[in-house]
């Protein structure tokens, strides 16, 4: 509420260009000046038992266990709404904000994005901020994602331009399925076994951990570190949050290396299911070692602290874990086997 009163007059003259939810915080300011009487904010000290305070938080519990938030009216009558901001006020990052501003809302959405918002009910903004988690997606992969969600490879419906030669027009199909191989059904609708392998082992592996049944879908997948996996009382559970955003993107990225393998330097040949086993179990074993090596580096008080989520989250995953010592993460030296399989075992701690 303090952004609507006491730094009413702050954000009026920088054009609420800073704000976070801008119309959200006119609308309020708008239904304050419709009325009548004077109106005074008096401020009430959390959980003490005050009735109505006890109410906007159980509202407010409701509200965040909602797959969809409710319609908000924001309309603001004209002689309440203020445009634009004071030249006294502009300085020059308002201005380069304001123009980016404009510019984003001239911008159509990537419908990739699209699917992505809609199928997990998140905001564009939360999806694209969220590649950017450098300690849940590696930098290969989160450049293959921002790549693919830009619709920047040359695969699919690409090679079907009209300036493009019939003969490379033919690679626009895939030749295990005869449909236009683009990306989505790289990753989701492909007959070639691979792809099936990979979400299999990813599947059983996070079910072994006890996660929830969930699908692989653009949501699920590209949009990974976006989706919650709330508790009974619906608190977040950061560790099985990390831990499928780590699974679901390292997985999705390998299909696609393999597709590209399979297409550019075996002719088309598929890979069997021990290859694509161990190219997966590879993956996560060079990922885990990666984690490792990470927190074992980190200084200060942010050490042990990265030590114990890179133990929260491997341990479920690692084969025979009741074994490892109890600082099996930072003694790099020590290998271990990712998860319950007889398919692939590089040794134990």
């Amino acid at each position: 509420m303090a952004e609507a009163t006491s730094l009413r007059k702050k954000h009026e003259d920088q054009g609420y260009i800073l704000q976070k939810e801008p119309e959200l915080t006119k609308a309020i300011v708008a239904a304050l000046r419709q009325r009548k009487g004077h109106t005074a904010f008096q401020w009430v000290k959390g959980h003490q038992g005050h009735p109505l305070n006890e109410l906007a938080d159980e509202l407010a519990g409701k509200a965040a266990k909602k797959r969809r938030g409710n319609c908000v009216e924001l309309t603001i009558p004209a002689n309440l709404n203020v445009t634009g901001a004071r030249l006294t006020s502009m300085t020059q990052k308002l201005a380069y904000k304001a123009v980016r501003q404009m510019k984003s809302r001239e911008t159509h959405p990537r419908p990739r994005t699209v699917k992505i918002t809609t199928s997990e009910s998140t905001s564009t903004n939360k999806h694209w901020s969220s590649l950017r988690k450098k300690d849940l997606i590696t930098k290969e992969t989160r450049q293959w994602m921002w790549t693919t969600l830009h619709d920047a490879y040359w695969i699919g419906n690409r090679w079907l331009e009209a300036s493009m030669p019939a003969d490379l027009q033919e690679r626009a199909v895939c030749k295990h399925c005869n449909a236009t191989e683009d990306m989505t059904h790289i990753l989701f609708a492909c007959d070639e076994p691979g792809r099936e392998i990979v979400w299999k082992l990813l599947t059983e592996h996070w079910q072994t951990t006890g996660g929830p049944p969930i699908i692989p879908t653009w949501g699920s997948v590209l949009g990974a570190a976006c989706v919650p996996f709330p508790n009974d009382k619906g608190a977040r559970r950061v560790t099985m949050e990390r831990r499928w955003t780590i699974l679901a993107t390292e997985s999705a990225h390998l299909i696609w290396k393999l597709r590209c393998e399979r297409v550019i330097g075996r002719e088309n040949e598929p890979f069997n299911e021990n290859e694509v086993r161990n190219r997966w179990y590879a993956t996560l074993e060079r990922r885990l070692d990666l984690e490792r090596r990470y927190a074992a580096l980190t200084e200060g008080r942010q050490r042990a602290k990265r030590l114990k989520t890179v133990d929260a989250i491997w341990t479920p995953l690692i084969q025979y874990n009741e074994d490892l010592p109890p600082n099996w993460v930072e003694k790099c030296g020590v290998l271990v086997g990712i998860c319950k399989t007889p398919c692939r075992r590089s040794g134990q701690g």
